[in-house]
This record gives C-alpha cells, sequence and structure tokens, in this order.
C-alpha cells in the first residue's frame, strides 16, 4: 500500500498541471488595476482575494472564480487576459482554510456555499462593480459555482446573474468518491494530500514571505485542516450517507435559479462522466445549456468552447443582445478531435432532454464469447478475480510511465484468465449510443464478495479496438433503488442496510452501470464487452478493490439470461463528410490497440 501511495503521489505530481491549467495569454497586454486583499464573512472569516480590473472607473461586469487553490492570490491568468480587455473586472477568491483564507478547509461544507454569497455581495458593492456577478470555472471552481448558486438561490440574492461551471460532479458517491460502491483511493489519497493543498500553500508562502501578517496567522491554523480531508472522510464515510448528500451538489440543483453553462467529458479522468445526471434535475424555467463530449477534464477550455463562453457572458452578464438564448440547450459533440481535428468536435448535434429519447437496443452473452441478439446458451465462463488487475486508458502526461505523451496503456491487455470478453457479430448499420449502459450480469463467484469493471469497446473492421467507456460494482452493493432504475442505467442504494453478500457458487443477478458516453457503433464493427477486476495504477483513478482471490462464473444460458442495454438514438443522421470511421487514436481519451 505504501508502495502504491508513493506511486499516486508521484503521478498527480506529473499530473498536476491539467487541474491547475491556465489559459495562454489571448490578448495583449492593456492597463489593468490590481488589488488584493480580504472579504469578511458573516461569520467573521477573512477570505483572500484579488481582482483585476481595466483601467478607469467603471462600473464593470464582474466574472468571480472561487476555489480552494489559489484564486485568492493569483486569479487565473488566461481568463484575466482573455476577459479583462473586454471590459470585465475578474476576481478570485481562496476557499475558507485555503491559501490565504481563515478558517478551516473542509471539502464542499456548506460554509463554502454562504461564503460564496457573502462574496458575490461585496463585489455588488464596491464602486468599480455594476453589480453584476457571473461565476467561472471548472472542476474544482466549476463545482464550487454549483453550491453557491444554490446558497444564492436560497438566500434571494439577485447580484449573481450566471454560472459556467465545467467538468464537474453531482453525486461525490457515485461519480468519484466510490463507483460502484469501490472506493477510489488513488483520487481521493492524490487530490487530498497534494492537488488540493499544494497551490495554495505555495502562495500563502509567498505572500508570508512579502509581509502579509494576516496570512501568516491564518497559515499557523492549517493543521486545523488535516482531519477534514477528502481521503480520511471517505474512510470514514464508505456508504451514501448524510454528509455525502450534503456535499453532493445533485440533491438541491432545483433550487438554481440563474442560467447555467456547463461542459462534461465522457472519459473525464478526473471527476468522471456522470455529472450528466445533474442535468435532469435543472429547474426546466432556468436556461441550461450543456456541452456533452468525449474527452478529457480540459475539454471547457477548448477553443470552440471558450468562444461559446465568450458569447454567453456578453448574453447574460453584460447585456448584449447576440441571440445566445436561441442555443440548442444540450448539444453534443461526437469524434472530437477525430482526423486530426486538434480539440474540436467531429459534428455537432442536439438534444431536447436528459436522458435523451433512445431506445433500448439489447445483446445477450452467449457461448462461445459471443453477443447475441437471441439468449445465449451454453456453460458459464470462468475467469480468474486476483484484485485490481483491469486494463483502463491511464495516460502518461499524468502517470508518467512513459516517455511518449500520446501513447496510452490501453495496450497492455488483461492477463491471460483474468477477464471474460463478449463480441457481437459486425453491425449491419451505425448504431449512434447515448446515454448510460447496463449489463445485466448472473454471476457466481467462489468468494461472498467481488468487484467487477465492465469495459466497452469497439471493434473496428480495420482490425484495431478502440476504447468507448467503462464501470464497476462491488457485488454486495447490488440492491437496486427500483424509482431510479431505468432499463439502460441500474442506480444501487449504497445502504449499509441493504448489503448482501453472496452465496458460493450460486447464480446471482446483478446490473453494471456503464458510465455515461456518446459514441457512434459503425456499420462493420463489432461491439465488444470485457469483465473483469478493476483497473490497476497508474491512474488518476484506482480501487481499493476486495484483496481475496476468487473464480468468477458468468453465466448466460436461458435460466440466466445475461444482456447488455444500451440507449441507442433512433434516426440519427451522421453528416456525409464524418460517416467514415476516425483515424484511429484520433479521438480524444479514445484511443486503439490492435483487437
Amino acid at each position: 500500500m505504501k508502495r502504491v501511495l508513493l506511486v499516486c503521489l508521484a503521478a498527480l505530481l506529473v499530473g498536476l498541471p491539467l487541474a491547475t491549467a491556465r489559459l495562454p495569454h489571448a490578448k495583449a497586454a492593456t492597463p489593468q488595476v490590481r488589488e488584493t486583499g480580504y472579504i469578511t464573512a458573516r461569520d467573521g472569516t477573512l477570505l483572500k482575494y484579488t481582482v483585476l480590473r481595466p483601467a478607469g472607473t467603471g462600473p464593470f461586469p464582474t466574472l468571480f472564480t472561487y476555489d480552494g487553490y489559489d484564486a485568492g492570490s493569483n486569479p487565473d491568468p488566461g481568463y484575466v487576459a482573455q476577459y479583462v480587455p473586454e471590459g470585465y473586472a475578474f476576481i478570485g477568491v481562496s476557499l475558507r482554510g485555503t491559501g490565504c483564507s481563515g478558517g478551516v478547509w473542509d471539502f464542499f461544507q456548506p460554509a463554502e456555499a454562504k461564503d460564496g454569497v457573502d462574496a458575490i455581495r461585496w463585489i455588488a458593492a464596491q464602486p468599480w462593480s455594476d453589480g453584476k456577478v457571473a461565476m467561472i470555472g471548472k472542476s474544482y471552481p466549476g463545482i464550487t459555482q454549483l453550491f453557491v448558486a444554490e446558497e444564492a438561490a436560497a438566500e434571494g440574492e439577485s447580484h449573481l446573474v450566471a454560472i459556467a461551471p465545467g467538468h464537474t460532479y453531482g453525486d461525490i458517491y457515485r461519480d468519484v468518491a466510490f463507483p460502484g460502491g469501490i472506493f477510489n483511493y488513488s483520487f481521493a489519497s492524490l487530490w487530498s494530500f497534494v492537488a488540493q493543498p499544494e497551490p495554495g500553500y505555495a502562495a500563502a508562502v509567498k505572500a508570508v514571505t512579502d509581509g502579509d501578517q494576516t496570512c501568516a496567522q491564518n497559515l499557523a491554523n492549517r493543521p486545523q485542516n488535516v482531519p477534514k480531508n477528502a481521503f480520511l472522510q471517505s474512510l470514514q464515510h464508505q456508504w451514501d450517507d448524510a454528509l455525502i448528500r450534503e456535499r453532493s451538489p445533485l440533491y438541491e440543483i432545483g433550487r438554481i435559479k440563474v442560467p447555467i453553462y456547463t461542459v462534461i467529458s465522457w472519459q473525464d479522468e478526473q471527476v468522471g462522466p456522470r455529472a450528466s445526471n445533474w442535468l435532469t434535475y435543472v429547474n426546466s424555467q432556468v436556461p441550461l445549456y450543456a456541452t456533452l463530449t468525449n474527452g478529457d477534464h480540459g475539454m471547457y477550455r477548448t477553443s470552440p468552447s471558450l468562444a461559446d463562453l465568450n458569447k454567453y457572458f456578453d448574453h447574460y452578464l453584460k447585456g448584449i443582445d447576440n441571440g445566445y438564448q436561441n442555443t440548442p440547450r444540450i448539444r453534443v459533440w461526437w469524434e472530437s478531435g477525430r482526423d486530426g481535428g486538434a480539440r474540436a468536435p467531429g459534428w455537432v448535434s442536439s438534444v431536447s432532454q436528459w436522458p435523451p429519447k433512445t431506445k433500448t437496443a439489447r445483446w445477450y452473452l452467449d457461448q462461445g464469447s459471443a453477443l447475441s441478439t437471441k439468449k445465449g446458451r451454453g456453460l458459464p465462463d470462468p475467469y480468474a478475480y486476483v484484485g485490481p488487475t483491469g486494463q483502463g486508458i491511464q495516460n502518461p502526461k499524468y502517470s508518467g510511465v512513459t516517455s511518449q505523451p500520446d501513447q496510452y496503456l490501453w495496450a497492455v491487455k488483461p492477463a491471460p484468465g483474468t477477464n471474460d470478453a463478449y463480441t457481437s457479430a459486425p453491425l449491419a448499420k451505425d448504431t449512434p449510443v447515448l446515454g448510460s449502459g447496463s449489463l445485466d450480469l448472473w454471476m457466481a463467484s467462489t468468494a461472498i464478495d467481488t468487484d467487477l469493471q465492465v469495459t466497452i469497446s469497439e471493434v473496428r473492421p480495420d482490425g484495431q479496438e478502440e476504447y468507448v467507456q467503462a464501470g464497476w460494482l462491488r457485488a454486495s452493493h447490488r440492491r437496486l433503488d427500483p424509482a431510479l432504475s431505468t432499463a439502460t442505467r441500474p442506480y444501487q442504494t449504497h445502504q449499509q442496510s441493504d448489503q448482501e453478500f453472496l452465496s458460493p457458487g450460486t447464480p446471482t443477478f446483478m446490473r453494471v452501470e456503464i458510465f455515461p458516453f456518446g459514441h457512434v457503433f459503425r456499420a462493420g464493427s463489432r461491439i465488444r464487452i470485457s469483465i473483469e477486476g478493476p483497473k490497476f495504477l497508474p491512474e488518476l483513478w484506482g480501487f481499493a478493490a476486495l484483496p481475496l482471490p476468487a473464480t468468477n462464473l458468468v453465466y448466460h444460458d436461458a435460466e440466466h439470461p445475461s444482456s447488455l442495454a444500451l440507449p441507442v438514438l433512433p434516426n440519427f443522421p451522421i453528416p456525409a463528410a464524418d460517416q467514415s470511421l476516425p483515424a484511429c487514436g484520433s479521438v480524444i481519451r479514445q484511443p486503439c490497440r490492435p483487437a
């Protein structure tokens, strides 16, 4: 475990630039005013801020970024370069207990949302402000926006006029911390011990060196943060309990009353793609603009996204009549990056709701490692469960395992005997899938519990296998909430009272959610599903898998019809220019390997 944790820490040090990535300076330098100091929250806590604004008296509309890194000392210079020359003031505020701010940090504690509302009121009262504030940022400063907007609505705060949260989560338990009920200890440890505290500490040390005595006093209290870090709290809250729900914005999303702009990536290596589920709960009267795309944790900051974001702020923050309100509410980017197309979509479509209107297509696991349109036959297929051995798409940019930045570890296939894979016949027509999938599985094990990873891929006519998506389940967490489960999205309760161990050797039914994705399986390609243990390190996600080895049996006979259910879009046209298969490996975060 110590060795694995050291690998984790090294991996994050390599991967840190992603979480704190900056935009390139987009415009020539213009005269700016920089001001820094402290905002007093309602309970007296002092929050560090830095604001940059155009020279002159204004007043200016304000963009506000709010995080637990170093926003209060170093507002994102890329955003500053982008927006201050356009007549916006740009302010960064550090969460309590981070950077130079006072108080104790506790991940996404309710006080953060109240502090954010206090900061908005303070901004609106400044002589350089026109009283209109919008929030900006992805990842940490994206997630904070959801909580602040919920609190602003509850308090009737009207100075917040729009938010733009990119790469968020909705349900901290299911989306990131415990996918399928399995502890994602790798991300929890990397983020808690390195990524979250490091930028703030560095900013605070510089401020103290420069003579900021308030920062020095606040920095002296940082040991109080240790019991509150996300890794330790995850160990204390291994079920979907009251604290987990308090720290999950999903449950209060319906409160938000201001326009929302968001970007969600299907292969997001940090927060995952299940954030798309919170779109369902947005108040129907609230303007929602969501971009759903294949890709990584940086798609919010691609050129197409930023151009769209600029129009959004111009409309809702500056009040410019640029027609943005007519933008489709949920847009899907297909095959982003295809054929060397930088970080742009291959093409764009839109859907009227989330989850979209789809038809459930079902393939049955069958003898001979087949996926069939008819119910399967034959004896069960065994594989050895020996802990975290599963395949993944580890990116060396964040793991440091290779000197080739474009080389993924998808090429490392499962060891013989450690997985069962089932492959369909060639598809007769293009099959566009959008949303979550479900592997409805009959399984027996020699153990009383086992961990499952399900990986879906496309086996192309050119002999390449392209990664699509994955999902996880701890078998003892299989109890479903029938009110929230659908044909293509199982929803487990993850309550300790619902834990059900396996009876060794007895076939048992369970459903594994395949995380949301958008992908067109082309005519002539085959769909492959692989069942194995959770994926191993190095990666930003890694699982504390059950340590006891077992033999697992996958059933697919008439009495135990295991099947794959996918949501297929009906009557879905592909533009003529994009009807061919994309160049293998060009689609972002969907690498290829020989099939």
